[in-house]
């Protein structure tokens, strides 16, 4: 299986919002041996996590990733998860 990559920004971010090129370099320190995060942008990241139904809101030229859209859509998924 892959890493997850909501949940990996989960762990690898803290509380407060972070430009989504910074947090790309949260994720490649944080699992330095997956390969889709060696090269990760910050543009990279805004357009997966587009796929993942997390929209990031851009702000002048920069990509701000707010921590809680991050856990609202993980726990949004663990609640479809139990309805099924």
């Amino acid at each position: 299986g892959g890493r997850d990559l909501l949940d990996a920004l989960d762990e690898a971010l803290g509380n407060e919002p972070i430009s989504a090129a910074d947090a790309a370099g949260l994720l490649r320190n944080h699992a330095p041996d997956w390969p889709p995060y060696q090269g990760l942008t910050g543009g990279a990241l805004v357009g997966l996590l587009a796929a993942e139904g997390v929209k990031v809101p851009s702000t002048g030229n920069r990509w701000l990733l707010d921590p809680l859209t991050v856990r609202e859509e993980i726990s949004r998924r663990s609640t479809i998860d139990l309805d099924e």
